[in-house]
């Protein structure tokens, strides 16, 4: 991967091989629920819930069923999860 000139969370991110392709649509879809302007911009802990998401399907962990039913798996969370599960660097168990 080509990280050069990244510096910060932005150079972890690359090194992990987030790439944040499903976030935008989180984002929108978030915004589209919640009746606001879709441009509206994502917030610290939406990007937390993603990285979190992501990190869970690179281990290929889903949500239990006693987790989505008292407080359930938000969009970004999802997201990031299935950008996880579809990435190159996943270990297949």
């Amino acid at each position: 991967m080509d990280c050069k000139g990244k510096t910060g969370q932005a150079l972890a991110d690359c090194k992990e091989g987030i790439k944040f392709t499903l976030f935008a649509t989180a984002r929108e879809g978030r915004n589209k629920h919640e009746m606001v302007d879709i441009r509206t911009p994502a917030t610290a802990r939406d990007s937390t819930a993603y990285r979190e998401g992501f990190r869970r399907g690179l281990r290929g962990d889903k949500p239990s069923a006693m987790e989505l039913k008292y407080q359930g798996e938000g969009p970004f969370s999802k997201m990031g999860r299935w950008e996880g599960q579809n990435n190159p660097l996943r270990k297949k168990k």
